[in-house]
């Protein structure tokens, strides 16, 4: 496959295909790697991988897409591995935003999308969209402080998946999509991402960039693809960025006196 390198183990996909990119592969090329040891998430959180479990990958994508356009990358791709998950597992995805996958409230994989130099001409630039899905992994073979929390097309389904059929798949979706991103569809995109929103109407606790923590019901993505939340005062909040977690509503202790 001259479109694909399969590698054995690496650091990151994204950086072996940043490196590709800038050597002018084109469009849609693949880094598809067993394992990696530098697996990185959003927030430069680690993204642990188990040699020969999962699908590490990242996809080299030079969408014709305005610059400021780029940050919709990530949602058109958590839309993408979602499809592709309900198509091949016929599984129910749950999308956190703004890069995360979940599977019956546990997650199972996440998107990392970086950019090359946005100071180029448009022609030029290109996205990184990296993805890593548990795929054949127990239970038991996450670290226990994990068991709880992640899970895997294995656990959900009790079926093996073939790595690079997902991630054929994955790729098709995402290629399909980004099409209809650089036609002006953003809205249907988002509509259909709206519809896997593990997020809206919850009470979410949010840690902005400057380290202030801030409680608010999620509101739902909006047509930018940011996140509003609105606190218990009522002030609208828009998430750019920061650290999202579930927290309990504020009025939970009045509704139960």
């Amino acid at each position: 496959m001259a479109d694909i390198l399969l590698l054995k183990t690496v650091d990151s996909t994204n950086r072996i295909a940043r490196e590709m990119g800038n050597s002018g592969k084109p469009h849609g090329y693949g880094v598809v790697a067993e394992s990696q040891t530098a697996g990185r998430g959003r927030l430069g959180k680690e993204w642990l991988s188990l040699p020969g479990m999962g699908l590490c990958c990242t996809i080299l994508v030079r969408p014709r897409l305005d610059i400021e356009d780029y940050p919709k990358i990530t949602l058109t791709a958590g839309l993408a591995v979602g499809l592709a998950l309900e198509e091949l597992c016929h599984l129910e995805v749950q999308l956190k935003w703004p890069n995360d996958m979940y599977l019956g409230g546990r997650k199972c994989g996440g998107i990392l999308v970086e950019t090359s130099s946005l100071h180029e001409n448009a022609d030029h630039c290109f996205a990184l969209v990296g993805i890593g899905v548990n795929v054949n992994a127990d239970s038991a073979d996450f670290p226990v402080p994990l068991q709880t929390s992640a899970t895997s097309l294995f656990i959900e389904t009790g079926m093996k998946y073939d790595v690079l059929t997902l991630f054929s798949r994955i790729r098709s979706q995402l290629l399909q999509l980004l099409t209809q991103l650089e036609t002006g569809c953003f809205k249907g995109i988002l509509e259909q991402w709206r519809q896997r929103d593990m997020l809206k109407g919850k009470w979410m606790s949010w840690v902005t960039p400057a380290g202030r923590t801030v409680y608010g019901e999620s509101l739902g993505v909006d047509e930018k693809g940011s996140l509003a939340i609105r606190d218990p005062w009522g002030r609208r909040w828009e998430v750019l960025s920061g650290d999202l977690s579930l927290a309990a509503s504020p009025f939970l202790n009045q509704e139960k006196s």
